[in-house]
């Protein structure tokens, strides 16, 4: 049987340092270290200070932190921010971007596997953040949500920021490339992943003991850095698209893809005691 976890690891250790490169580039820290909350949807910030409304002190864990752009904001507002991801050099690059801002001393970085989180204290941390991106690449979400929940504090906010499960039965030209309920192991040679329904995201939520407080349904909106509908790996590779191109991608009138939503978001609090 694949060793999912491993598998994902090894390739997001060769792939780390090109995909950091753009997403921790001089601009994008630069934009960070002005305006933090830039790293967040603009629905989903306003979730963030609406739960978690003062960030100064908090401990916040972001799990399968990623281009960690969540983690340098949060610690740019005061929080004090552990990222946890399963890539080494992933976290060595976020670690050179802290070190850059002068948040050394805010963010602990530590290899861990989300599903696990076997080094992170119990009961520590006033609010959990996983950003776009993480669900697609882990297999058991019961074992992630149950140990989300177990490193809350009693009372702890959690907020998830998500590809909206809508957009993966999909391809372009809204060709349907898979059914709904086909979640997958989909793999290749180099990666494993899943696509998940609202179902296998929620009903774990609620059974690890987080209650949901809100959710949102997020259309496409014109994002002229990073297109949406352009793949990320041709952005990091240096594909360059006009406004007139973005313009006519987000128009669900030529692009039928732009009349789905695009991003999913839901904030728990955890109520279940140990």
């Amino acid at each position: 049987m694949t060793d999912v976890v491993e598998k994902n690891r090894l390739d997001w250790e060769k792939y780390s340092e090109k995909y950091q490169a753009f997403n921790l580039s001089d601009k994008i820290l630069e934009r960070l270290k002005s305006r933090p909350e830039s790293a967040f949807d603009r629905l989903v910030w306003a979730m963030i200070k609406r739960y978690v409304p003062d960030l100064q002190g908090k401990r916040v864990c972001v799990p399968s932190s990623g281009d960690n752009n969540a983690v340098l904001a949060f610690a740019l507002m005061g929080a004090r921010v552990t990222s946890c991801d399963i890539s080494g050099n992933q976290l060595a690059a976020a670690k050179a971007a802290a070190q850059k801002l002068g948040l050394s001393e805010r963010v602990i970085f530590q290899q861990e596997d989300t599903m696990r989180l076997s080094g992170i204290e119990s009961g520590a941390y006033d609010f959990v953040y996983t950003s776009n991106g993480v669900h697609v690449w882990l297999n058991d979400l019961e074992s992630m949500y149950k140990n989300i929940s177990r490193i809350l504090k009693p009372g702890g906010v959690y907020i998830m920021y998500e590809l909206h499960p809508f957009q993966r039965p999909f391809g372009e030209n809204m060709k349907v490339v898979k059914p709904y309920d086909s979640t997958g192991p989909f793999e290749d040679e180099t990666t494993v992943n899943f696509a998940w329904r609202i179902q296998d995201i929620v009903n774990p939520i609620l059974d690890a003991g987080i209650s949901l407080m809100h959710m949102e349904e997020i259309m496409p909106s014109p994002d002229y850095e990073r297109p949406f509908f352009v793949d990320n790996d041709e952005m990091i590779n240096g594909r360059s698209v006009s406004r007139e191109e973005v313009d006519e991608m987000y128009d669900w009138h030529k692009n039928p893809s732009a009349a789905l939503p695009e991003m999913i978001a839901f904030a728990g609090r955890r109520t279940k005691s140990e």
